[in-house]
């Protein structure tokens, strides 16, 4: 059984971002402040970043918070 992606897209936003602005993982990390090894699992879906650690990507990939999140999922309910 698949395992569900904890935000699904995000992981996939952030490694497109990355690879767009032309970056290894380990230059992300040096240019960001946050381990390679936490920028591979923010990728493979295995771990969600915080909302600083995402302020901190996107300033290294040149772009703005927003621009990381993937549009909203339609089936999310917020009670």
């Amino acid at each position: 059984m698949a395992k569900r992606a904890l935000v699904p897209g995000l992981a996939e936003k952030l490694q497109a971002a990355r690879l767009q602005a032309g970056l290894s993982r380990l230059q992300a990390a040096e240019r960001s402040g946050v381990h390679h090894v936490s920028i591979a699992r923010f990728e493979t879906g295995r771990r969600v970043p915080t909302l600083t650690t995402l302020y901190r990507l996107a300033a290294a990939y040149g772009l703005g918070a927003a621009e990381l999140l993937p549009p909203p999922d339609p089936e999310l309910r917020i009670p």
